[in-house]
C-alpha cells in the first residue's frame, strides 16, 4: 500500500489524521518501532519509548499531533494510534479466500450458502442451515442442522457449530472452538445423576471474536447470549444461560458458571473465574486469577478471592507481607508481657 492509500484507508473509516513526507511510499507491513524499516509502518503512544521512536528507521510512524516533532521520519498525526495501527494492520494482512466449496466437504441439500462461500476440506453442513455471503469455513468445521452464520463471518479449522446456533455479522470464531454444546445439567436422584437435555440455543451478535478452544455451551432453557463486539480469549468455558452484555472482554482460562448475566463493557482477566446466577454490573474490571463470589452491583475494578474492591485488596496484600514481622513482634510482647506479669505478681 502507499501511504496514500493508508490515507484515504484512515479517513474512510473514520479517523481524522494528517500526513507530512513523502506520499509515493510504499509500505509493505507493519511493524515494531526497534525493527521498523523503510518500507515498514509503525505507531509511537507510549513516552517510555522516545528513544526507539528516535532511532526508528520505520517509513511511517503514525503518532498523535503533540508527540509529532519526537521524530522527523514521514507520519500520520491521528488522536488514537494504536486503533490506526490496528486498521491499517488489517489491510495490509487481509486473507484472501476463493468463492469455491472443496470437493470432499459435505453440504446438506437443504443448506443455503450465499455469493462468495469459502467452504474448506471435510467440512459438513447440515440441513436448513444458513451461510450468508462473502463467509470462510475453514477445513474440518462442522456446522450442524438449523444453524446461521452472518455475512463475513470467519469459522476456524475444527469448529464446531451445534444445532441452531445464531452467528451474527463479521464474527471469528477461531481454530478448535465448540459453541452449543451440552450443558451441564442433571438432575440428581437416588445416588445417581440425570442428564437434562439442553434445549436452548447459543446466540453470537456482530463482530465477535472467540479464540482457540473456547467452549460455549448453549442455553438450558433460555439462550446463551454473547453480545456484540465481545472478545473472548483461548481455552474459555461459558456456561449455559450465561449472558455477556455488549463489548465484554475476556483473557485466557476465565469461567463463567452457568446464568449469570454480566453487564456491558467488563473485563475479565486471564484464570478469573464467575460463581453461577450472579449479576455484574457494567464497567466492571476483575482482575487475573480473582474469583467473583458474589454479585458485584457497582462498576470498578475488582481483585482477589473472594473478590473484592481492588484498592481494598491491594491494602491487604500488603499487610499480609507483613505478617511475619508482626507475629515475631508478638512473640517478644508476649515474653515482655509475661515478665511484666511475673514481676508485679512477686511484689504482690
Amino acid at each position: 500500500m502507499t501511504l496514500e492509500q493508508i490515507l484515504n484507508l484512515l479517513t474512510h473509516r473514520g479517523v481524522e489524521c494528517d500526513y507530512t513526507g513523502a506520499m509515493s511510499d510504499e509500505i509493505h507491513q507493519v511493524a515494531s518501532l526497534g525493527q521498523a524499516g523503510v518500507h515498514e509502518l509503525t505507531f509511537f503512544n507510549d513516552p517510555k519509548r522516545k528513544r526507539e521512536l528516535k532511532q526508528t528507521q520505520a517509513g511511517c510512524v503514525l503518532i498523535r499531533p503533540v508527540d509529532a516533532e519526537l521524530t522527523t521520519r514521514p507520519k500520520l498525526l491521528v488522536s488514537d494510534p494504536y486503533y490506526a495501527y490496528a486498521l491499517v494492520a488489517q489491510a495490509l494482512n487481509k486473507r484472501s479466500f476463493p468463492a469455491e466449496t472443496h470437493s470432499s466437504a459435505q453440504i446438506a441439500p437443504s443448506a443455503i450458502l450465499g455469493a462468495n462461500v469459502f467452504v474448506g476440506a471435510n467440512v459438513c453442513v447440515g440441513e436448513n442451515a444458513v451461510i450468508e455471503d462473502d463467509c470462510v469455513i475453514e477445513a474440518g468445521a462442522i456446522i450442524q442442522s438449523n444453524v446461521f452464520i452472518g455475512r463475513g463471518s470467519y469459522v476456524g479449522a475444527n469448529v464446531t457449530l451445534a444445532d441452531a446456533v445464531v452467528v451474527g455479522a463479521d464474527v471469528y470464531l477461531d481454530a478448535g472452538c465448540v459453541i452449543g454444546g451440552q450443558g451441564f445439567g442433571f438432575a440428581p436422584h437416588q445416588g445417581q445423576w440425570h442428564r437434562i437435555p439442553q434445549i436452548g440455543r447459543v446466540v453470537i451478535g456482530d463482530r465477535v471474536f472467540i479464540g482457540n478452544n473456547t467452549t460455549v455451551h448453549r442455553g438450558a432453557l433460555e439462550d446463551t447470549v454473547i453480545s456484540d463486539d465481545c472478545i473472548i480469549d483461548a481455552q474459555v468455558q461459558v456456561a449455559h444461560n450465561v449472558k455477556l452484555g455488549q463489548g465484554v472482554a475476556v483473557a485466557a482460562q476465565s469461567g463463567f458458571a452457568g446464568s449469570t448475566e454480566v453487564g456491558a463493557h467488563c473485563q475479565f482477566g486471564g484464570q478469573s473465574g464467575v460463581s453461577g446466577h450472579l449479576s455484574i454490573s457494567d464497567g466492571v474490571f476483575v482482575g487475573a486469577k480473582a474469583g467473583v463470589t458474589h454479585s458485584l452491583k457497582q462498576s470498578g475494578a475488582y481483585a482477589g478471592f473472594p473478590a473484592t474492591d481492588a484498592a481494598s485488596w491491594q491494602k491487604n496484600m500488603v499487610r499480609v507481607k507483613s505478617l511475619d514481622k508482626m507475629a515475631s513482634r508478638i512473640k517478644v510482647l508476649e515474653k515482655e508481657l509475661s515478665a511484666l506479669k511475673a514481676y508485679l505478681e512477686k511484689d504482690i
